[in-house]
């Protein structure tokens, strides 16, 4: 069970970020008003921003647990067999989550705040947010493919 729910969050994590990547942030630079461009992507960060932080925590805490109950099973022998590969695939971790949080509340949060306090749209500085947001997604994207892929490893 706690296996299937691993696995159910990062899927899940993984589809809403390349979702955001590739339908979100598009759809929002077709949109040549700037007010109605940061709406449009506030819409959807008000939901994909607590989304992927919940995800992440999930991902992590059922990710811990797995690890616990794997090194209890193998002993003594746990770090001789499973040492590097959990130092590559907690490695890559680590930098999902960091880039997942920045992406939730280094950006998301506050393009979001911007868009609720109807404050003045900088062109600029909204361009570089959606092009950042766009990066940092696939970024994210491609570090959660490489750490499913050391774990499919082992």
């Amino acid at each position: 069970m706690l296996l299937q729910l691993h696995l159910l969050a990062t899927g899940l994590y993984l589809g809403t970020t390349a979702g955001l990547a590739l339908f979100t942030v598009p759809r929002a630079r077709r949109t040549a008003d700037g007010a109605a461009r940061r709406t449009a992507l506030a819409r959807c960060l008000r939901i994909y921003d607590p989304l992927a932080i919940a995800l992440l925590g999930v991902m992590v805490m059922t990710g811990a647990w797995s690890i616990t109950e794997y090194k209890q099973a193998l002993g003594t022998t746990y770090f001789a067999d499973f040492g590097s590969h959990l130092v590559w695939k907690l490695g890559l971790a680590f930098l999902v989550v960091m880039s997942g949080t920045y992406i939730a509340f280094g950006l998301g949060h506050r393009l979001v705040r911007q868009d609720e306090w109807g404050e003045a749209v900088d062109e600029a500085k909204l361009r570089s947010m959606t092009s950042r947001i766009a990066g940092a997604a696939w970024f994210t994207v491609a570090l959660t493919v490489a750490t499913i892929a050391v774990a499919a490893r082992r």
